[in-house]
């Protein structure tokens, strides 16, 4: 059994520290590039700190993703309809809100890792880009992501962090440079 197939069958009450989102977000920035990430989109992924600590598995599954695999998405489609191929969670943000950003209205994720983690990325997109979004789920490898007008329900406040995607999040981070805020 993997470390985050147990810390999610262990129940409710999960051993925790509290930690300042600011922490955790140089936490995250600095575990991104200890597994060569690129900068912005390690930057990204911390940048969802906030909505990531409002839920122990939500965190956990965060982490989780960060351990990779990271390979390169290919991007298809037209202005309004894209369409992300081999979408892991973390290398297929940018590309998502980027979509938006050009005036998609539709993007279709094939193949994605860690779906669970849509729903921080998509608040995290209303937040920076203010595009509300809705998910829908045509089949087992397929994920739509459309512009809505009501976009998704709100997370929880942030939460003390739970112990063990912690310690496996200062595990990604060693190798990271110790100037990783730095330019």
């Amino acid at each position: 059994m993997s470390w985050i197939d147990e810390f999610l069958a262990d129940g409710p009450e999960y051993v925790a520290e509290a930690r300042s989102v600011q922490d955790i977000q140089d936490l995250l920035l600095r575990a991104g590039l200890g597994v060569k990430l690129p900068l912005d989109i390690a930057a990204d992924f911390a940048g969802m700190a906030a909505l990531l600590m409002s839920d122990p598995s939500l965190f956990a599954m965060a982490v989780a993703a960060l351990e990779g695999p990271h390979l390169p998405v290919r991007v298809e489609g037209t202005l309004e309809h894209k369409v992300i191929d081999g979408a892991s969670i973390v290398m297929a943000a940018p590309q998502l809100s980027a979509a938006f950003v050009d005036g998609a209205t539709r993007v279709v994720l094939h193949g994605l890792a860690w779906p669970q983690l849509l729903w921080p990325l998509l608040l995290r997109i209303e937040q920076v880009y203010g595009f509300a979004s809705q998910v829908s789920r045509p089949d087992a490898h397929t994920v739509m992501v459309s512009k809505t007008a009501t976009g998704m329900a709100r997370l929880a406040a942030p939460q003390p962090v739970p112990l063990i995607p912690l310690a496996r999040l200062k595990v990604l981070a060693v190798d990271a440079p110790d100037d990783a805020g730095a330019g």
